[in-house]
């Protein structure tokens, strides 16, 4: 092989290296952030509020919790359907079910579900099952029960089971379990695996002098992409066109991670990292072209 050939090839490889080097360093800072969203509580209240979105997911619930309430009025003697009255109460759940209330008491629910959900991330051993939750509406629903003539004064208070609600599917929910796990390894060690990568870079590289402000360059462009598509790409369109959309792996994530309250903490952090490598690049590229002309 001529020389020629392996500057060549030396000079993809590197090329290679920075790029990969690159996007490790991206995957550390993000991979920290989903980290400690899990670990904070914030990732599980996110995907619930999300689910909530889903109008299948919010529909098997009222639902259920309407066939809870006839049952527990019927246990009680009262039939609404004999009066004509069993449309207004269905239709009375299911405004309760789907009002902020009742929101709250799912996000309610996922905190008290926290210690369980980072759990079952983590447990090697677990059994392909979607993660749940158990909400009580009776409370949202015992609300309105009086908005019914006659049923609300006959049964002010009905005791209703917790309604189990899948959050996050088995089969999404394995493979959010895999992810995360890779997830955990970048966030403790992709800066290094990243630095590591770029000094493979380096060694191979014949124009050194150049490399540090190349590879500042890319880590600057990808982290400072990142954070500006965060700050200013909605949400809903960036899972739209992850694999899978809102209900696949990654746009299950991103939904808990890209919060209304945590973004502005993303993009600063991603635009400052950014930023200042892009800095550094420009003054590594000074002296280069400082060194080139002794």
């Amino acid at each position: 092989m001529d020389g020629h050939r392996v500057r060549a090839l030396r000079t993809l490889i590197s090329a290679l290296c920075i790029l990969a080097g690159a996007l490790t360093i991206l995957g550390w800072a993000a991979s920290g952030l989903v980290v400690r969203a899990v670990e904070e509580g914030t990732a599980l209240g996110a995907v619930t509020r999300t689910a909530f979105t889903m109008p299948g997911v919010v529909t098997d619930i009222s639902e259920g919790a309407q066939d809870q309430v006839l049952a527990s009025l019927s246990e009680r003697g009262i039939d609404p359907s004999a009066v004509g009255l069993d449309d207004e109460v269905r239709d009375v759940v299911d405004g309760a079910v789907r009002s902020p209330q009742f929101e709250d008491a799912m996000v309610a629910a996922a905190d008290d579900a926290q210690e369980r959900f980072a759990l079952a991330l983590t447990e090697p051993d677990r059994e392909p099952a979607p993660f749940t939750l158990a909400v009580d509406v009776s409370d949202v629903v015992n609300a309105r029960i009086d908005d019914v003539p006659a049923v609300g004064a006959l049964a002010p208070d009905v005791a209703l089971a917790p309604v189990p609600i899948a959050v996050i599917e088995a089969d999404t929910f394995e493979d959010v379990r895999a992810t995360y796990g890779a997830m955990r390894w970048l966030a403790d060690w992709g800066l290094w695996a990243g630095l590591a990568l770029l000094a493979v870079g380096m060694l191979v590289s014949h124009r050194r002098r150049w490399f540090i402000a190349k590879a500042l360059g890319a880590v600057g462009v990808l982290t400072l992409g990142f954070g500006l598509m965060v700050r200013f790409v909605d949400p809903a369109a960036v899972m739209g066109i992850l694999p899978g959309g809102e209900e696949g792996t990654l746009g299950t994530l991103w939904a808990a991670v890209i919060t209304e309250d945590a973004a502005p903490q993303i993009t600063q952090r991603a635009m400052t990292i950014g930023a200042v490598a892009l800095v550094a690049a420009l003054v590594a590229a000074g002296l280069g072209k400082a060194v080139a002309r002794r």
